[in-house]
């Protein structure tokens, strides 16, 4: 059901983009590194601890004007570990393979520099297993800004974003997870730009 969804919002961005006439589209390669963790809710205190990873994907953007919309579909690698704290102190990884979907959409305040906000749909992939998401669906709010390089690095653009994960991702009657993700990202866009 939420594969559906996803298609249908993905159709209707296009759809509503594809109506202006001035409209230049690009599509392009994104790969890059993952800074997350685990939140939790409703256990003893803890320490938190970052996971290094990796994404990659593809995207296509479409700008009108100022206007910019960005769907992607990435594969994304998230979790963390923490160490309770307590009498009986215990570390516990969480790794997390998911298929995401980032529709984004921006704001060009100057040539070569794109504000972007919007939700990220993601399914985990390695679920269930030990050390997996306790639930599949994962729903986030991404905020970040896009750089395209000028000159003789055309073809290429910085990404960088963070991803405030809404979803309780545990099974658990008693405790709660949530993703808190930030990307650094090079994306290869494949037209140069103004075409």
């Amino acid at each position: 059901m939420l594969k559906v969804r996803l298609l249908i919002l993905v159709a209707f961005v296009f759809a509503s983009f594809s109506s202006f006439a001035q409209i230049q589209g690009v599509f392009g390669l994104k790969f890059g590194a993952n800074s997350s963790k685990t939140v939790q809710e409703g256990v003893t205190p803890y320490i938190s601890r970052l996971k290094t990873s990796f994404h990659l994907g593809g995207i296509y953007r479409l700008r009108y004007k100022r206007f910019v919309a960005q769907p992607e579909l990435l594969f994304s690698l998230k979790g963390g570990s923490f160490k309770r704290l307590g009498a009986n102190p215990q570390v516990i990884r969480n790794n997390y393979n998911y298929l995401s979907v980032p529709l984004m959409l921006g704001w060009v305040p100057t040539e070569g520099v794109v504000l972007q906000a919007g939700p990220e749909f993601s399914y985990a992939l390695n679920t269930p297993s030990t050390n997996g998401p306790g639930k599949r669906n994962d729903t986030g709010i991404a905020v970040g800004v896009h750089y395209d390089f000028l000159d003789m690095a055309e073809k290429f653009s910085l990404n960088l974003r963070y991803i405030y994960g809404l979803n309780n991702i545990s099974n658990s009657p008693i405790v709660e997870y949530r993703n808190r993700t930030f990307q650094v990202s090079i994306v290869y866009n494949f037209y140069k730009k103004g075409k």
